[in-house]
């Protein structure tokens, strides 16, 4: 009797062992973090995804791979680029909690390290692209027009960052011809080599001013994606001015879920105005909000960039300052978010120019 159990015990041991071999035990995610009561549509921004690398937008592929179990444990529904089109243009509905999950430039490990990952989770994804990225032949600093119809058929979509990676707002408001080459010469370069529609544009930087959104869709794009912080609504989903959630190699797990299930924060006003072009240095940057009826605010958080700035609330104004004595001329995206007293992450982003 007594050899049998033991028999027992080493099946059960054996089995153990098994299954953390073949990777079928998975670690699960969890956090105490209120979803945002407004239904939303999250779209995440990703560059490189890459192990030890040098650059804050290089994100870990063990931490990619943890963010897509926890979109998956959480029951988030991530989306392909056309069914996201298609909600856009009027023809389709999303399933509960979407996510579209974007790439920005195309580097190498797009398709070494990410692809893979995402491929294990039978997720589609966006790549936008800059032609200087994207050769007739393999090499190190971009993807070959191979590589990329692999991606393809892998279900990813591949759509247009410009020709040189330019930032757009420099082109604004006089120098449109050159503006438009690098939009409109990007989705061609695409189309030719990939046979594909090209409706997408990521603006390098998240870099636009109102002209530059104009000039966007007289080159012929549905759609445009910014990096100004913050989830979508249904409501008033902006087609020239998508937010997207950047990830930094800084995120913690925790951090990505706060911004998966963050909340929109109504603001009212801001100075500067979203897309501003402004000729001087601003000490500090202002956001007039509205938080919903109860709420208050235990805690607020700025960042430029993902560079943290000093922040503080007036809740006699209901106003947001920010420090931005330490912010040089150029293009800027600023976030602001603000933790409330029901648990939930608050959060609005806008970019503007100091010239």
């Amino acid at each position: 009797m007594r050899r049998n159990w033991q028999i027992k015990l080493l099946a059960i041991a054996l089995l153990f062992s098994l299954l953390l071999v073949t990777g079928c035990t998975k670690q699960v995610f969890k956090f105490d973090i209120p979803e945002s009561e407004i239904p939303t549509i999250t779209v995440l921004a990703y560059h490189r995804i890459l192990d030890g690398g040098p650059s804050f937008i290089d994100v870990s592929t063990s931490m990619f791979d943890n963010h897509l179990t926890w979109l998956e444990q959480n029951g988030y529904n991530v989306i392909s680029y056309d069914k996201f089109i298609d909600f856009l243009d009027g023809k389709g509905n999303l399933p509960e909690k979407p996510v579209l999950i974007t790439f920005d430039d195309g580097y190498k490990e797009t398709y070494t390290n990410a692809m893979p990952i995402l491929a294990k989770h039978e997720m589609p994804a966006v790549l936008f692209i800059y032609s200087n990225r994207m050769k007739d032949y393999s090499f190190d600093g971009g993807l070959s027009v191979t590589e990329l119809r692999e991606m393809q058929r892998k279900g990813w979509s591949i759509q247009a960052h410009t020709v040189t990676h330019a930032d757009l707002s420099l082109f604004s408001p006089h120098a449109k011809a050159s503006a438009m080459y690098e939009m409109a010469q990007n989705k061609k370069d695409i189309e030719s080599k990939l046979g594909t529609e090209v409706t997408g544009l990521a603006y390098p930087y998240g870099a636009y001013t109102p002209e530059v959104e104009q000039w966007a869709q007289e080159a012929g794009f549905k759609a445009a994606f910014l990096i100004e912080e913050g989830p979508n609504t249904y409501d008033d989903i902006h087609p020239y001015r998508i937010k997207r959630h950047m990830l930094y190699q800084k995120d913690t797990l925790e951090d990505f879920a706060r911004k998966v299930t963050s909340s929109p924060l109504q603001v009212i006003r801001t100075v500067p105005e979203q897309a501003q072009v402004i000729d001087y240095r601003p000490a500090t940057v202002i956001a007039d909000v509205v938080l919903p009826e109860g709420v208050k605010v235990v805690k607020v958080y700025a960042d430029i960039e993902s560079e943290d700035l000093s922040a503080r609330f007036d809740a006699e104004k209901q106003r947001v300052i920010v420090d931005t004595a330490s912010v040089g001329r150029g293009h800027h995206n600023m976030t602001i978010k603000l933790l409330g007293s029901d648990g939930r992450t608050y959060v609005y982003g806008w970019s503007y120019v100091i010239q």
